[in-house]
């Protein structure tokens, strides 16, 4: 067996009833889905054909019209601030064409946002190239709490029947996306699907249906204190709970242990290690950095991680992997995670799942990292236990 360093690479999030997506950031910080090739199976045994199994959840949005309509502000003057991935690239205001117009933005727009509160615009701009075409949003702070790890999700469109962002789920980390501190404007660049791309390039800024649908963060200068808003207090909170690595149940119905199977063992002590792996209040999928190579075939294996309160069964998707110059290992690749095969996956609960990777995308496959990484899921559909 292979090992490659136990590279967690974070693959994306589903969706569903209070279980947002994730779109990934197109210069870093943020995850977004992507495609798994071939069949889903429990040790190299193939999985039976993927079904979807519930429908889309209901959505709540409110219309709320552009920037220069908020309601007055405090007069601090806002500031632009890159993303400290951005800063660790060596991009400024005064070197990066992009960052210099959001800058001219803020400066004509120093009354965007609303007081005492975080808000999130559309900037009218796009950056990328299809597959991995991204809006470029503005998150402003108008408090006077600084924030890092922030959790969002999102819900963003033309009308409710023409939705770019269906509540779906952002985080930004400190250590790529960096402090929202008061006062300050930074850009988020959010991936879209491919499928509506068309929609968010006709979108005018001037009337949209937009709403933070919940919203939590860390304070930036106190340790390991987690704030939510009102709109995710009645959730269950999954933050902290240590993750429990479940052997699928095909396995275990074969005898197969933590004691008598090295390869269980080893993601036992992958999940030990990493507890804060997935994104909490959310599902999410990743490649553990763990491979196999058996009878001529590369076996991939990823994990699916459940940070939610609901307990999942016959989880369906479509896995897209591959990298940010549309190179894909995975194109739309059915997925299922059959109960009669994996069980159910119980909350804060992690199951190992096997992907083959196709023999012509094999140098592919392993010249992806964190770096160039493009993945995200589309049609999730899962049922609830």
């Amino acid at each position: 067996m292979k090992k490659l360093g136990f590279l967690l690479v974070f693959v994306v999030v589903l969706a569903g009833c209070d279980v947002g997506q994730l779109a990934e950031k197109i210069t870093k910080g943020i995850t977004s889905t992507s495609e798994s090739a071939g069949s889903i199976v429990s040790s190299g045994e193939e999985s039976s054909e993927p079904e979807s199994s519930i429908g889309e959840k209901e959505t709540s949005i409110s219309i709320q019209s552009s920037s220069e309509e908020m309601k007055e502000t405090v007069s601090d003057e806002l500031k632009l601030v890159p993303q400290a991935d951005e800063i660790k690239n060596g991009l400024t205001i005064e070197t990066d064409a992009t960052l210099a117009l959001l800058d001219d933005y803020v400066k004509q727009n120093p009354d965007m946002g609303y007081e005492d509160d975080v808000t999130v615009i559309y900037t009218g701009e796009t950056f990328g190239e299809s597959p991995n075409l991204a809006g470029i949003f503005f998150i402003i702070n108008r408090t006077d709490t600084a924030m890092k790890n922030i959790r969002f999700t999102y819900t963003f469109g033309k009308s409710e029947n023409e939705l770019v962002f269906d509540e779906h789920a952002f985080k930004l980390t400190e250590e790529s996306f960096g402090i929202l501190e008061p006062n300050a404007v930074m850009p988020m660049y959010l991936v879209v699907d491919s499928t509506k791309e068309d929609l968010l390039k006709n979108m005018e800024s001037t009337q949209v249906v937009e709403e933070i649908n919940s919203f939590d963060y860390e304070e930036a200068n106190k340790s390991e204190t987690s704030i939510s808003s009102d709109t995710s207090t009645e959730q269950k909170q999954t933050e902290g709970a240590d993750l429990s690595f479940v052997i699928p149940k095909e396995n275990a119905d074969k005898g197969q242990t933590l004691d008598n199977n090295p390869l269980m063992a080893q993601f036992e002590q992958l999940v030990s290690e990493n507890p804060d792996m997935g994104f909490d209040n959310d599902v999410t999928v990743m490649y553990s950095g763990v491979y196999d190579e058996v009878d001529g075939n590369t076996l991939a294996y990823f994990f699916v991680i459940n940070k939610t309160e609901l307990t999942l069964k016959n989880i369906h998707y479509k896995l897209n992997y591959g990298n940010k110059d549309g190179e894909m290992v995975w194109d739309q690749n059915e997925s299922l995670v059959a109960e009669e095969i994996f069980g159910p996956l119980e909350p804060n609960a992690v199951l190992p799942l096997t992907m083959t990777v196709p023999k012509d995308k094999v140098d592919l496959f392993f010249s992806i990292t964190n770096e160039n990484l493009s993945i995200w899921l589309d049609d999730f559909t899962y049922e609830e236990l």
